[in-house]
């Protein structure tokens, strides 16, 4: 199975979905992951606190830590990646080329405007694929006015360490945002979906669409 992950940032998929890819990885299927921007940022005040380069090194080897090798990162406006049809061209053309059977994305109703453009995007991208999952938005994103309505849950307590491993490698980003207290957010997240579902952790999914098939090596 070819799997194609987009997002906005680098640590978006990580902290989202990197459980689920990992584990991937490990069963044999092929995962790509798109990130539209090289993610290096500025605070409101207009002060760099996350260079481009580090960003991309930081990204890159947490990306690494998760298996993941086949990695494309574009140079959309990090705060500002707009629904627009340029986006949609840049995620269309990587599509078809890679021609995915599962596309996860953000979900459309997250509170960052560059998740919510890069969502809508993919949707538009997306038009003629069968099976597109909304990852969850977890904090420092998220808190929306609509729900993030879980359907798809996958098993992640064999990759939780190397989610734990992968998010640490974004080294301004961990200390920016709590340091271990940022990581237990998200392993927290991990457990309570993995409660719902009878497990010790899980990664869930809104899903858009979902094409049944009776294969078995379509498997996650």
């Amino acid at each position: 199975m070819k799997i194609l992950a987009i997002g906005a940032h680098l640590d978006d998929i990580e902290i989202a979905c990197g459980g689920t890819l990992a584990k991937a990885v490990r069963n044999g299927h092929q995962v790509k992951v798109l990130i539209m921007s090289k993610s290096g940022y500025t605070n409101k005040e207009g002060k760099v606190q996350r260079a481009d380069d580090i960003a991309v090194a930081e990204g890159t080897n947490a990306l690494h830590v998760l298996g993941i090798q086949d990695i494309e990162i574009l140079d959309f406006e990090t705060k500002d990646i707009p629904f627009r049809s340029d986006v949609v061209n840049a995620i269309d053309i990587r599509m078809s080329s890679y021609d995915p059977n599962v596309i996860f994305t953000h979900h459309p109703f997250d509170t960052h405007q560059a998740h919510v453009g890069v969502s809508n995007a993919t949707i538009a991208a997306a038009r003629r694929k069968n099976t597109v999952f909304f990852y969850e938005p977890i904090t420092p994103s998220g808190r929306s006015y609509v729900a993030f309505k879980p359907v798809l849950y996958v098993d992640i307590e064999d990759s939780i360490e190397q989610k734990r491993a992968s998010l640490r490698e974004h080294k301004s980003e961990y200390d920016k945002f709590g340091a271990e207290n940022w990581i237990t957010g998200i392993e927290c997240r991990c457990g309570f979906r993995g409660y719902e579902i009878g497990k010790k952790y899980a990664e869930a999914f809104e899903v858009l669409r979902l094409e049944l098939a009776f294969d078995q090596k379509t498997n996650l």
